[in-house]
């Protein structure tokens, strides 16, 4: 979620609170001086009818506003207000009042004298106040909300370029970070600190990159020299058949070594994302093509692969990681399939599947994407194949999953949409 977005759904759920309370409080707020300014007018009022009463020594009580009554001196009280409910037989409802009974002595005799004002309901004052306060508000969070959609146009603009250029860099380009400067003193400082530790990142993958391709090369020379010096010990005729052996598991290492040194090298190019020129591959024509040239390996161990597809699958890809990615999950599912059995492969939905028999399921399907972890002891496996397959299909987002049934390893590999 973006900052500001989070900010305005902070301020949305804060304000429904404030409003609440702030709905309320003006109310009672409201409610209170509006009865202290009819309890003023109520007490003039009484007044006045006091000095009626003074002059004309009577006066004519209207109901239920201005009432006066004599009394005696005994029933004489403290003045008070209070809310109260009339009966009108008009309406056939009770009417809300304000009442203030006041006592007055008036020419040697006492009267009570009551005076009255129709109150608003609080229903009608809630939802008056309401509606005001809402419209308020909502007047109030549009103009923040367009305020800070402007403020975001102005202020993050440059910001958020920024993080498109972040995004889009690779060190696998020649081309330096370069951030533009915000103005904003904060953003600029981070700029600064981003663009320090680009450049470092970017000098520690170059060193990655040149350490990788330097040992991988040196490796490879020995290498050559030890099996090339093996395959003319057996051209010796006087060997005797241990040496022979002995000769045979060295050049058989030499070369297993030779194959990890280049597998290894393969993985260090993924990860320094050299193997970025992606296109349009029809994977119905590239897994036929890649049983095609796998067609010796199959014969000898005489499998059979049953391919089968429902519709086109068009994958972006690399070609070099499509044909490897391929290359590796058949090699794999022929080299642990017993001989004269079948590989089933099914495309479907966008998905890939390959299955083949198995006596029982892996023991630990979460590890054998590890580099050199191996299920079994098998000559000339080098537990790299699958490390580098789980290194293509996350480069990708190809979700994978393994399941054993009906005495079939099954991978799937699904490709995202």
């Amino acid at each position: 979620m973006k900052l500001l977005s989070k900010i305005n759904r902070t301020y949305f759920r804060y304000g429904i609170l404030v409003f609440l309370i702030a709905d309320v409080v003006i109310i009672l707020m409201s409610n209170f001086i509006l009865k202290e300014e009819i309890d003023q007018q109520l007490l003039l009022e009484a007044e006045l009818i006091a000095e009626t009463v003074e002059q004309k020594g009577n006066f004519l009580s209207v109901y239920p506003t201005d009432i006066v009554e004599e009394i005696s001196y005994s029933e004489i009280s403290k003045e008070t207000t209070k809310d109260t409910v009339i009966y009108d037989s008009k309406h056939d409802d009770l009417v809300p009042y304000r009442e203030l009974s006041t006592f007055k002595s008036i020419n040697g005799k006492h009267y009570q004298i009551i005076t009255r004002q129709m109150l608003m309901e609080f229903d009608d004052i809630f939802s008056l106040y309401t509606a005001l306060i809402s419209t308020v508000l909502g007047l109030i969070f549009v103009l923040v909300l367009l305020f800070t959609q402007k403020m975001n146009t102005i202020l993050w603009g440059t910001f958020n370029k920024n993080v498109d250029l972040l995004k889009e860099h690779s060190f696998s380009s020649n081309n330096q970070l370069k951030l533009d400067n915000t103005g904003i003193d904060e953003f600029d400082d981070l700029n600064q600190v981003l663009k320090k530790m680009s450049d470092r990142l970017e000098k520690d993958y170059l060193a990655s990159k040149e350490f990788s391709a330097n040992a991988a090369h040196e490796l490879q020379t020995p290498l050559s020299i030890i099996r090339n010096k093996c395959e003319d010990l057996f051209s010796y005729q006087d060997l005797n058949e241990k040496a022979i052996n002995s000769i045979h598991e060295i050049y058989v290492s030499a070369d297993r070594l030779s194959g990890i040194t280049k597998a290894l090298l393969l993985l260090a190019k993924i990860d320094h994302g050299q193997f970025n020129e992606n296109e349009q591959i029809n994977l119905n024509q590239f897994v036929d093509l890649k049983i095609e040239s796998l067609k010796e390996i199959l014969e000898d161990k005489n499998l059979k692969i049953n391919f089968h597809s429902t519709d086109n699958c068009i994958i972006s890809m690399d070609k070099r990681l499509a044909n490897l990615w391929i290359q590796n999950i058949l090699i794999n599912a022929i080299k642990y399939s017993p001989d004269e059995e079948e590989i089933v492969i099914q495309l479907k939905n966008r998905s890939l599947f390959i299955s083949n028999f198995g006596e029982k399921a892996i023991t630990n399907p979460e590890q054998i994407f590890n580099r050199f972890y191996k299920e079994s002891e098998q000559v000339g496996s080098s537990g790299i194949g699958l490390a580098i397959v789980k290194k293509i299909i996350d480069h990708y987002k190809i979700e994978f999953e393994y399941h054993f049934k009906n005495s079939k390893h099954v991978f799937e590999y699904r490709f995202p949409k």
